[in-house]
């Protein structure tokens, strides 16, 4: 009897866990089709999707088996202890439940996550953890539908305890549960040979890597291959690695053979990388260097609003007005794609190499090529200014140990409290600050400018602000979706009026003036859901100052490495020689640029690709010149992690 017993209850621990199976299955299935035919827009027939999903439910039978794992151990454990077996079989029915409901706390998040993004979970996804946590959580609340997330949570949960669980039940229950006919080892053989073949998601080779994603011609249908359980997986692990390891990211090989590739001769003898990233400076004009040097950082700045497509909205009227009168870059990549890692990047000279420089440990020491030592080292008070707050991200220490002699933040800045938001002051209001600050000063100074306006909740008085919103004209009438409205682009025209009125001020203040604009990283804020990769990934870089800039001037492919290398052509003595991963878009070599690289992105004439999916090309770009570009970021990707991570040796 007590051996009839302990069969039943094994059994009921084995249809436990197919429960968990299906379930998983189920959420992750339903998942990626609201992603499919919602968000992204995708067709549900053709080969893409075919492979997709093919490739998919691998992903799907490897998350299922792990989160069946524990009624696994349960079902030995009645094989062990068959005392416990009934304690077994009720703590099976709660783990159930609860795998339940976490996948379903999941799905709702990621698919929110997804239509700010049009990304899975990615690593950026923890930045709350290390960000100014109030203001994001406020920020949800008041920008985000979180009432429709949360409904829609309660409502999935609801529907998988209350009605797919037990009806699964139901379903195991006509299966014979009460039968001893078959044996023992047969259970346990059929058990373990299902389980063993979830694990590596099918019967292939081995199981399925997030390498293999890439196969669709579509990036975003490659996005959507992994379940938002496998997509939070890969980024605690890339935060974790990022944040703390200090471990060589995948594009760290052999990082001499690396560096040969993008010297060649001189990287046989060098023994240091500062040897090999040393350049000698060429001076663009005979006029004495500026006085004042603001570089711009303006958050969320889109290349597209400044396009002829798109002038009719008016978003960016100061910018483009700015960029006819002095030098613009047509094609221009942001570092990164979040505003942290873009603004570190540019301070310490060191391009993204996926380490949170702001948080590891070479962060709090200069750096060979950080920004502001550069400018000391020429006689300009260095100054860091951001809307916003020190305390988000560690800005204000990671600024002061890169060299800035002054911080100035929001908190500083007189501002009428209504108008502070949750991530510091209007634009308007720190340019004005910054305008009365330098008010018959003589004294030679560069600024590192970080704006905030154009971010959400998207919550400033713009009326009062002396902004008008934005009216969607009838000529984009068909471009627009209405997934966000004109107040959020309205926000975006203020700052860019902020901005232009800035400008004028600092000229008539000081003529020796030289400004450089770009953007911090796309908004991921358009009209519809189908951006081209020039309107999804390019920031606009302007060179404006009378005296330095000639009207009309058109600059090569660059990125945010290009940046100080540039400023330094007005400003520092011919033959100045500093470290950088950067080239001036102003020297003589420059305009023969047909490629440049940044927010993970190759951009190039012919085309373009995602680094991590170099497959997936846009345009005309053969896959033989992809590889070759492919190699040569990953190269400079190396030398400028091992001079963060190892130190200047080479090895």
């Amino acid at each position: 009897m007590n051996r009839v017993k302990s069969n039943f209850f094994r059994r009921k621990i084995a249809f436990a866990w197919c429960r968990v199976i299906i379930i998983v299955l189920l959420l992750s299935a339903a998942s990626r089709l609201a992603l499919w035919l919602g968000p992204a827009g995708l067709p549900l027939w053709g080969p893409d999707a075919a492979r997709a999903w093919r490739l998919g439910l691998r992903f799907d039978c490897m998350v299922a088996a792990w989160l069946a794992t524990p009624i696994l151990l349960l079902w030995l454990l009645t094989a062990i202890r068959p005392a416990w077996r009934k304690w077994s079989a009720g703590a099976c029915e709660h783990w159930i439940r609860t795998v339940a409901v976490f996948v379903a706390a999941v799905v709702v998040i990621d698919f929110g996550f997804f239509c700010e993004y049009r990304d899975q979970f990615n690593v950026w996804v923890l930045g709350m953890v290390n960000d100014d946590t109030k203001a994001v959580i406020n920020t949800i609340f008041r920008d985000y539908h979180w009432g429709r997330y949360l409904a829609a949570f309660v409502g999935l949960s609801a529907f998988t305890v209350w009605i797919a669980i037990p009806g699964l039940r139901r379903c195991f229950a006509g299966l014979g549960w009460h039968s001893h006919a078959i044996p023992q080892w047969v259970w346990w053989g059929t058990v373990l040979l299902c389980a063993g073949l979830l694990y590596r998601g099918g019967a292939s080779r081995r199981p399925p890597q997030l390498k293999d994603v890439a196969v669709c011609g579509n990036e975003i249908a490659n996005r959507l291959v992994v379940n938002p359980i496998y997509a939070l997986k890969i980024a605690i692990s890339d935060g974790w690695r990022i944040s703390n390891s200090g471990r060589p990211p995948r594009f760290v090989r052999d990082v001499r053979a690396q560096a040969k590739l993008l010297f060649g001769a001189r990287a046989e003898q060098a023994r240091t990388i500062g040897e090999l990233i040393t350049v000698r400076n060429h001076r663009v004009t005979d006029a004495a260097s500026p006085r004042r040097i603001y570089l711009l950082v303006m958050e969320s700045y889109d290349m597209w609003p400044t396009r002829p497509k798109y002038s009719d909205l008016g978003l960016c009227t100061e910018i483009k007005t700015l960029a006819r009168k002095g030098a613009e870059a047509d094609n221009f990549l942001s570092g990164a794609a979040s505003t942290i890692a873009s603004l570190t990047a540019i301070m310490s000279g060191i391009i993204p190499v996926e380490t949170a420089q702001n948080y590891r440990p070479q962060g709090n020491t200069v750096l060979p090529t950080a920004l502001a030592p550069l400018f000391k080292r020429l006689g300009y008070r260095t100054r860091f200014v951001y809307c916003g707050y020190g305390s988000w991200q560690r800005v204000a220490e990671f600024a002061r140990a890169q060299g800035f002699d002054e911080l100035v933040f929001g908190n500083e800045i007189a501002c009428d409290p209504v108008d502070r938001g949750e991530w510091g002051v209007p634009d308007g209001r720190m340019f004005d600050h910054l305008v009365a600050k330098d008010q018959g000063s003589e004294i030679p100074v560069f600024t590192l400018l970080m704006s905030a306006s154009y971010h959400p909740p998207y919550e400033h008085d713009l009326k009062k602000l002396g902004c008008t919103e934005v009216v969607l004209p009838s000529s984009l009438a068909s471009e627009y979706n209405g997934e966000y409205s004109m107040r959020i682009f309205s926000h975006l025209k203020y700052a860019d009026a902020a901005l232009g009125r800035f400008v004028r001020q600092t000229i008539a203040q000081c003529p020796e003036s030289l400004f450089a604009i770009t953007g911090d990283h796309w908004s991921r804020k358009f009209l519809n859901n189908a951006p081209n990769l020039d309107e999804r990934r390019q920031v606009p870089f302007v060179l404006y100052g009378p005296k330095y800039i000639a009207a009309g001037t058109r600059l090569p492919y660059g990125s945010h490495a290009d940046i100080a290398p540039t400023l330094l052509s007005y400003c520092a003595e011919e033959g100045f020689t500093y470290q950088t991963f950067g080239r001036s878009l102003v020297a003589l070599d420059a305009m023969e640029r047909s490629e440049s690289y940044g927010n993970a992105t190759v951009i190039h004439r012919r085309g373009g690709f995602d680094v991590d999916a170099p497959l997936v090309r846009y345009g005309e770009l053969p896959e033989s010149d992809a590889a070759e570009m492919l190699a040569r970021v990953q190269a400079s990707r190396a030398l400028a992690w091992w001079l963060f991570e190892k130190g200047d040796d080479l090895p």
